[in-house]
């Protein structure tokens, strides 16, 4: 070992992934027999990758590889509702899902059984129905759901319809509003949603068409918002429009808009997440109380949507964490350890050390967001970098998977399709952080 420059023969464990030698002219091939869907329930925990790394002269190096949950619950506070939770994404939400992508991709059954366990109004006041915790509490139960229901689609409706709506309503909403809606969207009886970006311009405040005009004591919406998640779905609109053309972003406010006479919504493909349903919200005469204002004319931008982007933004990348520590877990569990190159294994044992910094980080830039923290340079820094960061590993794994011809189990095919969620926003998130600097 160590200095004789041998390299040490250690034997896998009963719980440990050993990713031994290439054996010469064969490719990576599935562990026999190959785990079926509902392997899920029985996840082994304290797995351990055992690798030779080359630069201490093939020295072994174990990493600790904990199935994903571990990171979310075990003795922290509020264990038994995050118990609770796990064994509803493992047994409800994971087997349903292709189910649920081919029906549209929500079921309001489902919904509400999320809500029981508390998960949509974690971070709410219990006088509005919540469970009176914080963000960084909501994040957590989140992350759970991602790790162990293996449904990034399901996973981004909750966020969305909390950070973007409840959460939102919860800040800027007045004392009636708040005590209207706030109880449903904990409930699950009412689905939430946010729309500020437009056809062709997204969410760029300098170019909003959307339009809110008083009359007789109402506010008069008329314009298009896409891609809106949830909004096939959605009982209720936070609709961010123009109130005041001559002000620029100043000129932008927020209202909460309930689903009825002038509201439609035509449903869009995206491609991938498909057991989360977006689509197109057509206002044309939408008329809303003066007191479904959220905060003041002219917050729309400068308060309401700069904090949607924040709270949205860093919510989702420990979740997103989460889910891609559980993908990685699904490609690297089923291989055979006589199959794979050195190479290999050390790439895929890299893969999960960045994967570990990531949440590390994330937990950072949770802080840094609804933690009280004093550091919004460091927060904007973070975005960038995870930005840039988390669409780089997904490209890199799957380079990986493709040049080795790694075998993907269904689940994990299916995963990976999601993960184009990533690919997909990173152009819109440096134009967001451009808007916000």
């Amino acid at each position: 070992m160590g200095g004789s420059g041998r390299r040490a023969r250690h034997p896998p464990g009963p719980d440990a992934v050993h990713l031994g030698r290439r054996i010469p002219g064969r490719k990576i091939r599935e562990a026999t027999p190959q785990p079926d869907r509902t392997s899920l329930t029985k996840v082994k925990k304290g797995m351990i990758y055992q690798v030779f790394d080359p630069v201490t002269d093939g020295a072994l190096v174990s990493l600790p590889f904990l199935a994903p949950g571990d990171y979310y619950y075990g003795e922290a506070e509020g264990a038994d509702e995050m118990s609770d939770l796990a064994e509803l994404a493992r047994k409800k939400v994971f087997p349903t899902a292709e189910k649920r992508a081919a029906a549209g991709g929500m079921d309001r059954t489902l919904w509400k059984k999320l809500a029981d366990t508390g998960l949509l109004g974690t971070a709410i006041d219990g006088e509005y129905g919540g469970g009176g915790g914080t963000a960084r509490d909501f994040v957590s139960r989140l992350a759970l759901l991602a790790a162990e229901g293996c449904d990034l689609g399901l996973t981004l409706s909750v966020l969305d319809h909390v950070m973007l709506c409840a959460y939102p309503l919860q800040h800027f909403g007045s004392e009636a509003l708040k005590r209207r809606y706030l109880p449903g969207l904990c409930g699950g009886e009412l689905v939430g949603a946010a729309a500020v970006s437009e056809p062709g311009t997204g969410a760029d405040p300098t170019h909003l068409a959307t339009r809110a005009e008083k009359e007789d004591g109402m506010y008069v919406i008329g314009g298009e918002k896409e891609p809106v998640t949830n909004a096939p779905v959605a009982d209720l609109f936070l609709v961010v429009a123009v109130t005041d053309a001559e002000a620029g972003k100043r000129g932008l406010s927020a209202f909460l808009v309930p689903r009825g006479e002038g509201v439609t919504v035509e449903r869009l493909d995206l491609g991938y997440l498909a057991t989360s349903p977006h689509g197109r919200l057509i206002l044309q005469g939408a008329r809303v109380p003066e007191d479904h204002l959220l905060g003041e004319e002219g917050w729309g931008h400068e308060r309401v949507s700069r904090s949607l982007f924040l709270w949205e933004r860093a919510a989702a990348i420990p979740v997103i964490v989460a889910f891609l520590e559980r993908w990685h877990h699904l490609v690297v569990s089923p291989l055979d350890p006589e199959g794979v190159s050195p190479g290999v294994r050390v790439s895929l044992a890299q893969r999960k050390v960045e994967l570990t910094a990531y949440r590390v980080l994330g937990e950072r830039l949770l802080e840094l967001t609804f933690g009280g923290t004093e550091g919004g340079r460091e927060r904007l820094e973070l975005l960038l970098f995870f930005g840039s960061a988390l669409p780089a590993w997904v490209k890199s794994m799957r380079e990986l998977v493709d040049k080795e011809e790694v075998p993907l189990q269904e689940t994990a095919a299916r995963m990976l399709g999601d993960l184009r969620l990533l690919e997909a926003g990173r152009s819109v998130l440096e134009m967001q952080l451009q808007n916000l600097i």
